[in-house]
């Protein structure tokens, strides 16, 4: 499967239709980074795909930031992994508050959060 990495995360395509996006930086704030982020996956992997984020080393990003990603993260549903009180807590106020426009929900694990994106429609990673 095809890996790429960004200014802010490692991505791997998972299926047909899934990637993972493993962050790697703790902090989140130029609207630009997100932008390039965002331009990165587009060209690798197109809109349509389901996107399994990893944002456990995530610790703040900025209100534009996060206002940038939900207005222009043009995919078909989000799977958020958290692993601290802090993660889930910026997770919550991306979901919240910036009410990006697709289907999102927050978990603990990975499986869990695949499955679920499943259900949404994507196609689950080969063993």
């Amino acid at each position: 499967m095809k890996t790429v990495t960004t200014n802010l995360a490692e991505v791997v395509q998972l299926s047909e239709n899934m990637i993972k996006s493993t962050v790697v930086v703790p902090y989140v704030i130029e609207v630009e980074d997100i932008k390039e982020h965002i331009q990165t996956v587009h060209q690798h992997f197109g809109k349509n795909i389901y996107y399994l984020s990893d944002s456990r080393q995530l610790k703040s990003s900025s209100a534009a930031a996060r206002k940038y990603l939900a207005e222009h993260g043009r995919i078909l549903a989000a799977a958020i992994i958290v692993g601290s009180a802090l993660t889930a807590m910026v997770a919550n106020i991306f979901i919240s508050f910036n009410r990006p426009s697709y289907p999102n929900k927050i978990f603990n694990n990975e499986a869990d959060a695949i499955a679920w994106l499943v259900e949404q429609g994507a196609k689950a990673p080969k063993a």
